[in-house]
């Protein structure tokens, strides 16, 4: 017998048919099917899947909270398949909540076609949705968004529209400004971009690549349930027919209107973006579809949201996990894997800060972060924490990090464009970040070490990076990577930032939708300054914020380079040599910022 991952132990969902053996691979799909599904008309007369979970699958006695997921993952993507899954919607069934998934405008079993990602149309089926969850008769009224990754980012944007039915969001591992996902520095992500591009393009097609059930071992065939109906079926779980659709034609009817809209976005229409202010032939970018955008109206939040949204009532929890909260990714301890906190305890937080705002319970301004080094949590009511001191170290000659003055002179470094942080980082989310031992690594790359630290140091906050250089192209890109190197010389990554030199125009932080830190800029196509080969220019900007343990005895260290090419686009061809100036006038300097280790029972 099986039955729906809903299920409490050794209950049967009366909604699930008995599984005989022998059964066909569909009718045991079939057994993860939600309560009800239908079609859900828009404005515009497109219609979207929505799938209904309920507690013990049957409509709530008492008119119960709604959990919201928007998905452009079909039901794959909302991973509540199995149970022990960090996206799991089990907790919310257990916990007395209904839960509501959603195929987004253009994706997998909803109609219509997409001309950009979590564009204007989508943002206002929001509104759309919520109205119609709140008018169902075991809804109580009030809705909390929630996901992670673009179901996060749903969640986010959710936030910003302007519905008393939302109540709350918990949205986990969000993209709150997608310009520093897909161009971070200005420097375009092409790993991330094109490689998610055309995995979401084949979803929203109905186009699979499964294991063939041949006897030659790894063999696979291609799903086509635009091409093929009868694939349709075996497209589960990414595609849930609703339950009106028992052949699976309007499955296909959605999947063929894609391609008679000849308008469905791929990679290349933002190939030839270069600014944060540049826009697709459709006339988008994805800044527009991200949280950043609204802050005006954002009710939800994370370190940029917190700083720039003083009067929201958040909770942001910043882990060492993955991007998806199941694994842990410490580079001090790259064998530890289990999660912190673990994912049971994940989902207890999230029901719990559920329940009190359910209890009109106001939750406190509070940011617990993950340090790096040690495995525990701290907490601050601002960013950066209190009791820091932004430490100024100077780019000194022989290769050092000091605190005195720094001798006059320059450091020339042929960039190695073969330099690379490898297919493991901290941009391909779709794999656990991994960096390694960057010793050899940084053989590529222009080094910088400081002393060995007298004691034990906190480092939390975003370090600052200011160099005068000079480049022998027009237009370089300049990555930074911060490291601590033990005493037997082991090195392990902390944190990095890029910069595409043109970007480097100090912004007006009021002229900005948000407070990004420290070194802000704009990456508008009308602040570019142009770098003059061989002239000298000065840049300042800020690396990724961090919280990592800096242990007495350990050095830190700053590797320089003009590239990494696994992941990152690079522009123009030829050589470049960055010349690297120091001294005590116009030298340059790495800012971090520290405060006195206290282990507060933590062990360490």
């Amino acid at each position: 017998m099986s039955t729906t991952n809903n299920t409490r132990e050794n209950e049967v969902d009366p909604r699930t048919p008995q599984i005989e053996e022998g059964s066909s691979p569909v009718r045991l799909k079939q057994a993860s099917w939600s309560d009800l599904s239908y079609y859900l008309s828009m404005r515009d007369g497109v219609r979207l899947t929505l799938y209904i979970y309920f507690p013990n699958h049957k409509p709530p006695s008492a008119p119960s909270p709604t959990i919201l997921v928007q998905t452009r993952y079909g039901k794959a993507g909302a991973r509540h398949v199995k149970s022990d899954n960090s996206r799991s919607l089990t907790h919310w069934l257990r916990a007395g909540y209904t839960a509501a998934i959603v195929d987004v405008h253009g994706t997998t079993a909803s109609f219509g076609a997409r001309d950009c990602e979590l564009g204007i149309r989508q943002q206002e089926d929001m509104d759309e949705i919520i109205e119609h969850l709140t008018d169902l008769p075991w809804c109580n009224g009030k809705i909390i968004a929630t996901g992670t990754s673009y179901t996060a980012n749903t969640a986010d944007l959710a936030t910003s529209r302007p519905k008393a039915a939302l109540v709350a969001a918990i949205p986990r591992a969000t993209d709150f400004d997608w310009w520093e996902a897909f161009w971070p520095g200005g420097i375009a992500n092409d790993s991330l971009l094109k490689g998610w591009a055309e995995l979401v393009s084949e979803m929203d097609f109905g186009r699979l690549k499964v294991k063939s059930n041949s006897a030659l071992e790894g063999e696979e065939k291609i799903l086509d349930g635009r091409k093929r109906i009868g694939d349709i079926a075996d497209l589960f779980p990414l595609i849930q027919p609703v339950d009106e659709d028992t052949d699976h034609k309007l499955v296909l009817e959605a999947l063929q209107t894609r391609e008679v809209h000849h308008c469905h976005w791929k990679a290349d229409d933002y190939s030839d973006i270069s600014f944060g202010d540049d826009r697709t032939v459709s006339g988008h970018s994805f800044f527009d579809a991200s949280a950043a955008a609204h802050m005006d109206n954002i009710r939800d939040e994370s370190i940029n949201r917190f700083r720039s949204a003083p009067n929201v009532p958040s909770i942001i929890i910043i882990t060492g996990n993955d991007h998806g909260g199941g694994v842990r990714t410490d580079p001090f301890f790259p064998d530890e894997r289990d999660p912190l906190p673990s994912v049971e305890e994940q989902w207890r937080m999230q029901v719990e800060f559920a329940d009190a705002v359910m209890n009109d319970q106001v939750p406190s301004r509070v940011i617990k972060y993950y340090v790096l080094g040690v495995g525990v949590f701290r907490e601050t009511t601002v960013w950066p924490p209190l009791g820091l001191e932004n430490t100024n170290f100077n780019l000194n000659h022989r290769g050092r990090l000091t605190r005195d003055v720094a001798f006059e002179g320059k450091d020339s470094y042929n960039v190695d464009f073969t330099a690379t942080t490898g297919k493991h980082n901290r941009w391909y989310q779709f794999t656990r970040a991994n960096y390694g031992v960057r010793r050899i690594p940084d053989q590529k790359l222009l080094t910088y070490n400081s002393p060995p630290f007298n004691e034990a140091m906190e480092l939390v906050g975003w370090p600052v990076l200011t160099l005068q250089m000079s480049t022998t192209t027009n237009d370089p890109s300049i990555f930074a990577y911060l490291e601590d190197v033990s005493p037997d010389g082991t090195v392990t990554y902390i944190t990095e930032g890029q910069l595409r030199a043109i970007n480097r125009k100090i912004a007006n932080v009021e002229a900005l939708p948000y407070d990004p830190g420290p070194a802000p800029h704009s990456f508008l196509r009308g602040d570019a300054m142009p770098v003059v080969p061989g002239e000298k220019f000065s840049l300042t900007f800020k690396m990724y914020a961090i919280a990592a343990l800096i242990r007495q005895g350990h050095r830190v260290r700053l590797a320089i380079g003009g590239a990494d090419c696994d992941t990152f686009r690079r522009l123009g061809e030829g050589p470049e040599r960055f010349e690297v100036f120091r001294g005590e006038n116009e030298g340059s300097t790495l800012d971090l910022p520290l405060r006195k280790w206290s282990c507060e029972g933590s062990g360490c």
